[in-house]
């Protein structure tokens, strides 16, 4: 288990207020962990040279959990039983998160996900959050710009039938294709790990969907799209925020050029907070921040609300403060969590055109 930490000066570390963070520094989803890291780490040390938090410190443990539940909830256990930690950030997938959330929630730790999107994240127990919106949102608003702002009647899916990440997305957007009027033509599922997805390509491309509509992270989509493109499938491809990542390209081999993906921020978005964190990260870390990194900035920004309007680090305090916090000018817009622990914002839909992210439109949480 990988083991990192950002230290505060020797004379405040008595005083510190330690936060463990759990992401997924290696592994089949390694550039998500390690832009929440950059981020989450950026963003403590801003906080630590405005004054800390009511006058203290945050000294961060971050462990790796390898995009895995096992190692995920071995991490939880470390930093709630030996670190102490006030409070866990993290982790960064649905699967990973979904491991340690009960034990978060069994200790009376509060634990509050950056990046995770299940829908069944929060239902775990009033001890457990998240920064990011859920996969029954993105869904839904991916479903509803295809058929309202594309123009789309059909469409496939192709799915992991062992994820939950990807069978929620899967469901809701069928589900809402279909009220508005759309229709599933096919749709064939794989498993996690799955390398070679001919079979279910070519069952697909049979039905000659208008769209294919793709729920997984860029480990997994970015073979799919080259697979599906090589045999001459020329459908719409239609993604999620699991596409964001700057691997992707390498593993589409270029075939992701058209895509349309629902995410949480833009670079193209006018905004000084967006824009003043794009420019510090280039400059911190040599590349543009994908999504990831944007949530993992956004949900230290949630914490240290909650930390400041609690007053302290005792667990009650500090759960109740994370469901009512608000007016957080984030990167990925203004935050406002519910009572759900669900934050209150607007997804965007993204197409990618010359290798790059361009802003289409953006989708507000209506009726979410």
């Amino acid at each position: 288990m990988v083991i990192l930490a950002l230290t505060v000066p020797a004379a405040a570390q008595g005083d510190a207020i330690k936060i463990g963070v759990i992401s997924s520094l290696t592994g089949s989803v390694s550039t998500y962990g390690q832009s929440v890291r950059n981020a989450v780490t950026m963003a403590v040390e801003d906080i630590n040279a405005a004054g800390g938090i009511n006058g203290r410190q945050i000294s961060l443990i971050i462990l790796d959990d390898k995009g895995d539940g096992t190692e995920a909830a071995q991490a939880a256990r470390r930093l709630i039983d030996r670190e102490n930690v006030a409070l866990i950030l993290g982790p960064v997938i649905t699967p990973a998160v979904m491991a340690v959330a009960p034990i978060c929630q069994a200790a009376g730790v509060p634990m509050l996900t950056p990046t995770g999107t299940g829908d069944q994240i929060t239902s775990v127990g009033d001890y457990i959050f998240r920064g990011a919106y859920k996969d029954s949102f993105q869904g839904r608003v991916m479903a509803q710009f295809a058929i309202e702002y594309l123009g789309l009647k059909e469409a496939a899916i192709i799915y992991d039938v062992a994820n939950d990440y990807s069978v929620g997305l899967r469901t809701a957007f069928k589900t809402t294709f279909e009220e508005l009027g759309g229709k599933i033509v096919a749709e064939e599922s794989y498993s996690t790990g799955d390398t070679d997805f001919s079979a279910q390509l070519t069952s697909l491309a049979m039905r000659n969907p208008e769209a294919l509509f793709i729920p997984d992270y860029y480990s997994t989509a970015g073979p799919i799209l080259m697979q599906a493109r090589l045999m001459g499938m020329d459908a719409v491809m239609l993604g999620v925020d699991g596409w964001d990542s700057p691997d992707l390209s390498a593993l589409a081999g270029g075939f992701e050029e058209g895509g349309y993906i629902v995410n949480h921020y833009s670079a193209d978005v006018d905004s000084p907070a967006t824009q003043d964190f794009i420019a510090r990260y280039k400059e911190a870390f040599g590349q543009a921040p994908d999504a990831l990194a944007a949530l993992g900035y956004d949900g230290t920004l949630i914490v240290a609300k909650a930390l400041e309007a609690a007053g302290s680090t005792d667990p009650e305090a500090l759960k109740n403060a994370l469901g009512t916090v608000g007016d957080i000018e984030g990167v990925t817009g203004t935050i406002n969590m519910d009572p759900e622990g669900t934050p209150i914002k607007s997804a965007v839909i993204l197409r990618i055109t010359g290798g790059q992210w361009e802003l289409v439109t953006r989708i507000d949480p209506v009726g979410r």
